[in-house]
């Protein structure tokens, strides 16, 4: 195992498609075809089943995506260091909650690349709660996170608000429902986003009370094997709006909640006693322009 069958591998996992994976990578599908197949061979585990066409992680897949991104982190932290005197590239890497970066089109890149050639922008997923330390600890500069926050200690601008939904098979009893109040997930058996999430087991008991907790199927922090799971099965599956609608399938239906305060507010936020590059105060500038031009547009 190396570190170009790793970042093949996360490409893969990260567009659901070998053709789509193979554009972004400048490489021919059969040949990134062989080297998972290689990689799963090392590894003695199943990565991705073909259905219909596509293709879908499995839970294996899951777990080696986590520390293939650490292990990718390393190399470019390796490598950023051993050559940064030779280069007039400026990086600024930005930690941020699984999924974050759909939320932002390719075309705010572009246009940033295009007003700023000197600046490399380089976006990692990782788990709330380590991105929260890594900004803490003034080891990486901006991170975009769901609050809430310690003032004190934190700088944070609001960027945006994202919906809670439900996804379930069109076959579950639930579909009926055009909408359902939260309540209404009580006694269900629920795949969800990991504890550092949101929607973690514990907060789960909290907005339902303990006379009514769910039974927890699974807890992920992939969002595709959510959706496969109430696909394949009669499991609630909870998700955010953006990506229900990004994560499309025919067996699916995706149904929002009553409550409106059953949503996801995420902020660019930085460490007050951090000084900001000039190259990261430039980006933080143009993400919360973005956003706010995304709000006007929906209004």
């Amino acid at each position: 195992m190396n570190q170009r069958q790793l970042h093949y591998f996360l490409e893969v996992y990260s567009q659901n498609s070998i053709t789509k994976a193979a554009n972004n990578l400048f490489v021919t599908p059969q040949g990134l075809s062989k080297t998972i197949s290689t990689l799963e061979k090392e590894l003695g585990v199943q990565l991705f089943k073909h259905k219909s066409n596509r293709i879908l992680p499995t839970a294996e897949a899951a777990r080696l995506a986590i520390h293939a991104k650490y292990i990718i982190d390393e190399y470019d932290v390796i490598t950023n260091r051993l050559f940064q005197e030779k280069s007039t590239v400026k990086t600024v890497t930005i930690y941020c909650s699984y999924d974050v970066p759909q939320l932002i089109s390719a075309s705010f890149f572009r246009e940033f690349n295009k007003d700023f050639p000197n600046i490399r922008i380089n976006i990692k997923e990782y788990p709330d709660d380590y991105a929260l330390k890594k900004v803490e600890n003034n080891e990486v500069e901006l991170a975009i996170l769901p609050g809430p926050f310690n003032p004190h200690k934190i700088s944070y601008t609001h960027l945006c608000t994202e919906s809670f939904c439900i996804v379930v098979n069109k076959t579950h009893h639930l579909a009926k429902y055009d909408s359902v109040p939260f309540s209404k997930i009580a006694n269900e058996s629920l795949v969800i986003k990991d504890s550092s999430s949101f929607t973690s087991i514990n907060q789960i008991y909290t907005f339902l009370g303990s006379k009514n907790a769910p039974s927890i199927i699974l807890e992920t922090s992939d969002v595709h094997l959510i959706h496969q799971m109430a696909e394949d099965s009669q499991n609630v599956g909870i998700s955010l709006m953006y990506l229900a609608r990004k994560i499309r399938s025919d067996k699916i239906k995706v149904i929002p909640f009553d409550e409106d305060w059953l949503s996801k507010k995420l902020f660019i936020v930085h460490n007050k006693n951090n000084i900001l590059s000039n190259e990261a105060l430039l980006f933080e500038e143009a993400l919360v322009k973005f956003f706010k031009q995304q709000l006007m547009s929906k209004t």
